[in-house]
């Protein structure tokens, strides 16, 4: 019996081991390990300088056995000079060169229409995912995820854009679809990878960390949903260093303007996941480009030399163009597109918006090219007539987030205007003057020239889309080239258009600068309180001499 059992067992044992031989399973090992690195991007808003180092830090590692994954999460298409006049097929074609793996559409990426989004998504070798933009049905428009798999490790990955799409986009480039819920979706989304049993779960977002969202941002999205491994983050433009962990999950940002690479690794080893996220400065030192790359983009670029190198003007000074000035005060550079549209138009008031301003422009000759960079959205100039009323509700909104960045911050041309930060909400604007000196009046209609985008209510500003007999006239960009070409006067400081004032009387803008009437009832009371004590002082004495005979 023993005899016969040792028999069996060495068969069995042989065949085993002929088994593993020829099927190279080795049945005693653990779960796999494996570590996947994953180069993200986001907001790069047109531009390509880091893709070249990107493409070269991902092949030098896949040619040494790495795992690697390249991710971009939106406002990619859109932007600068090469990719608007190409209406983003020239970032396509470098993504396709590089090798991206799945991008997430941002609200910039609509900005050609969503039928051009199609085209693109059709012409890239990766996917655009959204789980969340549908049509009016409810069906999907996009690929919501996609699964990848290395080493026996299934990795799911899905997208979700911003619900802000619909005010941060022209409403024509949207029209039949709806942004749905980041957390409902990212739920499903969970759901459905679980399903297809991924081991590692990723989100790719546009959804940002701005806490003045109108809508959501990733902090919501995370707080609601369990089980996202990563999520790589855009919109907001926040450098986050090493990351920064919510229930668990790791969220990342890469800034924005292909300045930085966000670089995230994610190991599994017994079944136990751990990961990391930091941060490439492309600034930090010498760095080594894929040539090839370098050679796709400058093929990109070549194709629009012809338009972008003419001259359109000159300046003096630095134009102040940045995010940290227009989202937040008047420039030098606002106040010069803004006076462009009233050129264009002969409008009594300009306004526009500091997020629509990208750039700035250094001393010198001024392309096109550059003007195109500075104004990148190809909007509309119109012009509406609008109340006094709808105009000052415009002003208070566009300076309510302040001192917070926000690219619904006013700029104007036409009119100068006060406002007091600390004061209550709806009531922050004080004396609004026109430029003949004459006071806004609430009851009279003026004529505003503005972008199509802002006339329609884009960035909140719904009093705008109160404005009567609506009036087209050609692009922002061209108007301000245009502009440029007469050799205005331009100055290298802001002009005072915008007084922020930490306290500040209320002056009722109805046309005369009389008091409200709050206030002259307490200026009454004072006066005579403040003569009573007057005429107490004088006379007290007196009184008390004649009664008593000794003088105080």
């Amino acid at each position: 019996m023993k005899k016969q059992f040792f028999k069996s067992a060495a068969v069995l044992l042989a065949v085993i081991i002929l088994i593993c031989g020829f099927t190279s399973v080795n049945i005693f090992a653990s779960e796999p390990e494996i570590t996947l690195t994953i180069f993200h991007i986001n907001d790069v808003h047109g531009r390509t300088e880091a893709e070249p180092y990107i493409s070269q830090m991902a092949k030098e590692l896949q040619e040494n056995g790495g795992n690697v994954l390249i991710f971009d999460s939106g406002d990619r298409l859109h932007g600068q000079v090469a990719a608007n006049l190409s209406e983003g097929e020239s970032m396509i074609s470098v993504m396709n060169a590089v090798g991206y793996s799945a991008m997430v559409p941002g609200n910039h990426d609509f900005n050609f229409g969503f039928s051009r989004l199609k085209e693109l998504s059709e012409a890239a070798d990766f996917p655009m995912l959204a789980a969340n933009v549908k049509d009016y049905d409810g069906a999907n428009v996009l690929e919501q995820y996609k699964i990848f798999e290395f080493e026996g490790i299934k990795v799911g990955v899905f997208g979700i854009t911003t619900p802000e799409t619909l005010t941060k986009t022209d409403s024509r480039n949207i029209e039949g679809l709806s942004f749905e819920s980041p957390a409902a979706n990212a739920e499903a989304m969970v759901f459905a990878l679980k399903a297809e049993n991924c081991d590692i779960i990723i989100a790719l977002t546009h959804l940002g960390e701005d806490e003045s969202s109108e809508f959501w941002n990733t902090s919501d999205a995370v707080s609601a949903v369990d089980g996202i491994d990563l999520i790589l983050d855009g919109h907001s433009h926040t450098l986050l260093e090493n990351g920064r962990t919510v229930n668990g999950t790791l969220i990342a940002q890469a800034g924005n303007h292909s300045q930085s690479i966000g670089v995230a690794e994610i190991t599994v080893s017994g079944g136990v996941i751990s990961k990391s996220a930091k941060i490439i400065d492309l600034s930090d030192g010498e760095f080594i480009p894929d040539e090839k790359i370098v050679a796709v983009i400058e093929a990109e670029e070549a194709k629009i030399d012809a338009i972008t190198s003419v001259v359109v003007g000159h300046t003096p000074v630095l134009l102040q163009g940045e995010r940290e000035f227009v989202r937040k005060q008047e420039t030098n550079l606002a106040n010069i597109i803004t006076d462009s549209l009233i050129h264009a138009t002969g409008a009594e008031i300009a306004i526009y918006n500091g997020g629509g301003i990208r750039e700035s422009i250094e001393a010198g000759a001024i392309t096109m090219g550059q003007v195109l960079t500075v104004l990148p959205f190809s909007n509309l100039v119109v012009t509406i007539e609008l109340s006094g009323a709808d105009i000052l509700k415009a002003l208070e909104h566009g300076v309510s987030e302040y001192p917070e960045l926000t690219g619904a911050h006013i700029q104007v041309s036409g009119l100068k205007f006060d406002f007091v930060p600390e004061a209550e909400s709806g009531k922050r604007v004080t004396e609004v003057k026109l430029s003949n000196g004459q006071l806004l009046e609430p009851n009279k209609i003026y004529t505003v020239s503005t972008i199509e985008y802002l006339a329609l209510g884009g960035d909140s500003y719904d009093m705008l889309a109160n404005g009567q007999n609506l009036v087209y006239y050609g692009g922002d960009a061209e108007a301000f080239a245009n502009y440029l070409k007469t050799a205005p006067d331009i100055k290298s400081e802001a002009e005072g258009r915008v007084s922020i004032f930490a306290e500040s009387p209320r002056i009722d803008t109805s046309g005369s600068a009389a008091p409200e009437t709050g206030d002259s009832i307490n200026a009454i009371l004072w006066f005579c309180a403040v003569s009573v004590v007057v005429l107490g002082l004088k006379v007290l004495p007196g009184i008390i001499k004649r009664e008593t005979g000794k003088i105080e």
